[in-house]
């Protein structure tokens, strides 16, 4: 078990102020001055054109009492996407850009469909940032968990619990030291910096469907280690199951607040039943800190997990 602090990189925070409207930008630098909480502990901020704009610190959501309005909202869009947004067509259709540093802005507006293919996003409503957590505060000692027990992992969380965070982390280090081991890590959502892994053995393929990725980290990348983050369909978990036998171990989060939480959804199910992880890592955040737990997945816990039983 490891309880410790976690925050943003002040770095990143700064960049996502250069991104927003004035009038937002103040009223979040007269509330961090007023509370005394610091930029560091900002995880997202919400842009609304209906509604008070918001921000996330420490896990509590508070109001700016800012509105914008559909003009307001046009240029702070045009920014993140550097004025060219049909190159962000295929990330708009799934609901977000990506900046730099791993900076996810959420894009909310209506969706316009031909048949049952989404072609775009229209009359953007809110823009939601979510700003990355620094080096999360307990890899070393998961990693080193990890290095003694060896296996795969299913790492838990709820929203902005810390998951991504700890992967980043352990990506790093499993990738480097006296014993790396090659790691490929599928990053779905351009989430990962490649310049933090400058001298590690980490390779990070930007921007693939899991599925695929996944596919190309096993068959033509020869990972020792697999990360994947959010794990989320069918299609993934098949891909997953297929590195079994291969050699590889796999690492990967799933959105849940609990192991039972996350077992309600089938291809959860599956890839445990299938035996690709050994150990469950869940996170939880209590305001400014985050704890895990790690669990070894047995036999006897799975009978009673798949009976859906008490955990």
């Amino acid at each position: 078990m490891g309880k410790n602090v976690s925050k943003n990189d002040t770095r990143t925070a700064d960049v996502v102020l250069t991104y927003l409207p004035e009038k937002v930008k103040n009223a979040l630098t007269e509330f961090i001055e007023r509370s005394g909480k610091g930029l560091s502990n900002v995880s997202e901020i919400r842009l609304r054109i209906f509604g008070v704009c918001s921000v996330t610190v420490c896990g509590e959501n508070v109001p700016l009492n800012v509105n914008l309005d559909a003009v307001q909202m046009k240029e702070t869009l045009r920014r993140i996407s550097g004025g060219a947004l049909f190159v962000h067509k295929d990330d708009l259709c799934r609901g977000f850009i990506t900046l730099a540093h791993g900076i996810r802005v959420g894009v909310i507006g209506r969706a316009k469909y031909e048949d049952s293919r989404i072609l775009g996003v229209d009359e953007i409503s809110a823009l939601v940032f979510r700003i990355p957590s620094g080096e999360c505060s307990f890899a070393k000692e998961l990693y080193g968990e990890w290095l003694f027990h060896g296996g795969g992992i299913l790492i838990c969380s709820s929203a902005g619990g810390g998951k991504t965070t700890a992967i980043r982390s352990l990506a790093g280090l499993i990738g480097s030291g006296e014993m790396p081991r090659r790691v490929v890590v599928v990053d779905e959502r351009c989430e990962f910096d490649t310049g933090e892994y400058s001298g590690a053995h980490v390779d990070i393929l930007r921007g693939y469907r899991r599925a695929l990725g996944v596919d190309i980290a096993i068959r033509t990348m020869s990972a020792e280690i697999l990360i994947v983050d959010e794990i989320s369909s069918e299609d993934d978990a098949t891909a997953m199951l297929s590195s079994l036998g291969a050699g590889v171990t796999v690492i990967a989060t799933a959105h849940a607040c609990s192991f039972s939480d996350a077992m309600k959804r089938a291809y959860i199910r599956r890839l445990v039943d299938g035996g690709l992880f050994e150990w469950l890592c869940v996170i939880e955040r209590h305001g400014e800190s985050y704890s895990y737990k790690l669990e070894s997945i047995n036999e006897k816990y799975r009978e009673k997990l798949h009976g859906m039983g008490d955990i």
